[in-house]
């Protein structure tokens, strides 16, 4: 049984979405009977962050999205002698250095992404997707004339025509990967890399002129998941033009505005840290959650739109599809079907009983699975045997 482990806080970010993440595990740990510290490094006092940890005795540490070798390749984790979790909320690719790392736990927010690490013979590694604060939900019989927003959405602009155009300067690569992107999009059951391995096997079959031996394919999945979350986005809002008014949070203004010109009914705003957010949600009808990416997972954008009393239209997968159901408990889209997307949306926006119908049984789902109670246990439990497989220091 884990008695204490220290919580690193990662640095500031735009959004500080992982800040508000590592404080709502850390309060959950503490419910499940783990006691911990969040600590936060400071380059000026460094010495006075290891020696708090040292000085702590953790069983092991925590961190979102980290941590990773240093310029020498050395971990952290083997200068302090501590085990560290390092819980991914972004693509796996970008993690790979992790894994020459005995001391490290991975966790995912995709059952694929734990697929993923495990096809490269790295066994320390979890399933645990988003979750949601348990004290945030509000009750969505909240007045319709407090919810100011009838649509929202909390996205960056991804210019997803720019990295379809530098595909294309190589002819058969482009196709292969606008294949690859098209399925994954229209799929989904399938992953990237697995979308990826069937567009080149069909060109590989064909006799194309190029040589996978020389493609950087941890590249091209990061290109490939931003093209499929920038199109999806832009698609999505244009299905709901001329239905309710849709306000777009987040960077890259000019982009969405070029981008969704055509749109009359789409107000944008630049982009607001994630407890600014969190009160967006609470005075919005729908959120929109776009994240196709997330294949077999899930984003936080959906619990906490449900808690927040907001109907939520995502991208449904199969984690989701085994979690919700469609016009239930939540809104599910699939990228391509445009034509049901507007008919939806205003069905959910004229009836506002129907609508809180519809959240309040999200809610029951959330609020029995969904909360950071629940990551915390499920981690503690999984996490147990783990390190007791672990060699001691």
């Amino acid at each position: 049984m884990i008695e204490y482990m220290d919580l690193f806080l990662p640095p500031t970010s735009q959004y500080q979405v992982l800040q508000t993440f590592t404080y709502n595990l850390s309060e959950a740990l503490l419910r499940t009977g783990i006691r911990n510290s969040v600590l936060e490094s400071k380059r000026d006092s460094p010495q006075e962050f290891v020696d708090k940890i040292l000085a702590n005795h953790p069983e092991c540490t925590l961190s979102f999205n980290g941590l990773l070798p240093d310029d020498k390749g050395r971990f952290f984790s083997d200068m302090i002698g501590v085990p560290h979790v390092a819980c991914l909320v972004d693509a796996p690719q970008r993690f790979i250095s992790l894994t020459q790392n005995a001391r490290t736990i991975i966790t995912c927010v995709d059952r694929f992404d734990v697929d993923f690490f495990q096809g490269l013979n790295f066994k320390n590694v979890l399933f645990m997707p988003h979750a949601v604060d348990r004290n945030l939900f509000v009750d969505p019989k909240q007045q319709d004339d407090e919810r100011t927003y009838d649509i929202l959405m909390l996205a960056s602009f991804i210019d997803y025509e720019g990295i379809r155009e530098k595909w294309h300067k190589d002819l058969v690569l482009g196709a292969i990967w606008e294949e690859a992107a098209e399925l994954i999009l229209s799929d989904r059951t399938i992953s990237a890399a697995q979308a990826i391995a069937k567009a080149i096997d069909k060109h590989t079959s064909k006799k194309s002129n190029f040589d996978p031996t020389k493609i950087d394919f941890l590249v091209i999945i990061d290109e490939i998941e931003d093209y499929i979350n920038g199109k999806d986005r832009v698609d999505l809002l244009k299905a709901i033009n001329g239905v309710g008014n849709i306000h777009v949070f987040g960077s890259g203004k000019q982009g969405w505005q070029k981008a969704l010109k055509g749109v009359p009914n789409i107000i944008f705003h630049n982009p607001v840290p994630f407890p600014h957010a969190i009160k967006l949600m609470k005075q919005s009808k729908i959120v929109l959650n776009s994240c196709p990416s997330i294949k077999n997972g899930a984003h936080e954008r959906i619990f906490t739109g449900i808690a927040s009393g907001a109907a939520v239209l995502t991208n449904n997968n199969l984690y989701m599809h085994e979690n919700f159901e469609h016009k239930k408990n939540i809104l599910f889209y699939q990228h391509g079907h445009w034509e049901a997307v507007p008919s939806l949306i205003e069905e959910y926006l004229k009836d506002s009983k129907k609508r809180v119908a519809l959240v309040e049984k999200g809610q029951e789902i959330v609020k029995k699975g969904h909360t950071w109670d629940h990551r915390a246990a499920t981690l503690v439990n999984e996490l147990g045997p783990i390190l007791e497989k672990m060699s001691p220091v």
